[in-house]
């Protein structure tokens, strides 16, 4: 899954670089050549689209993604264990129904295709991500259930420091 990593990261950064240069050619044709460029506004749209989700993909597989999980340090580990994979578990089911959701809207943008205004591109490639990014999104949390440091990634940087002083505060001084 390491080349999946990489691909993400190359993706991101070079749908973000692509983004900065289309709004700044748009600033600079607009503003400094009074010649705006129709085009370039739907297009950076599209593009932030599909960085977005792609984003969030990425951020998932690093565990940035959004989770509140500082409760979890408090609870014994084996129940905090179990309440993540359970949760892991559920964002799966709604990925899932996203992804058929996805699935059927696309073949209906094949049934009955249509098009942007100004560029002309079929929809189905701008609507593509959500299927693509959900089944990714899937595949990523899959691979995130059967990390051995699982538990310890899960927490955010503030709440690993949180929990531990929360424990270090319990009588005991934080032995489990």
């Amino acid at each position: 899954m390491l080349w999946l990593h990489r691909f993400d990261e190359t993706i991101v950064i070079a749908l973000l670089a692509l983004l900065v240069a289309i709004v700044f050619l748009q600033v600079a044709s607009r503003f400094v050549f009074k010649l705006p460029i129709e085009w370039s506004e739907e297009m950076a749209r599209f593009i932030f689209i599909w960085f977005c989700w792609i984003g969030c993909s990425y951020a998932t597989v690093r565990y940035h993604h959004i989770r509140i999980t500082a409760h979890f340090r408090i609870m014994p580990r084996g129940l905090a264990l179990w309440l993540l994979r359970l949760g892991d578990l559920a964002w799966i089911a709604f990925n899932l129904v996203v992804l058929w959701g996805g699935v059927l809207y696309l073949d209906s943008i094949l049934q009955y295709p249509y098009r942007a205004m100004i560029t002309d591109i079929n929809m189905f490639w701008i609507f593509l991500p959500i299927p693509v990014t959900f089944l990714i999104f899937t595949l990523r949390i899959a691979y995130n259930l059967l990390d051995p440091a699982y538990f310890e990634r899960s927490m955010s940087e503030a709440e690993r420091e949180a929990g531990e002083e929360v424990e270090l505060a319990q009588p005991g001084g934080g032995a489990r």
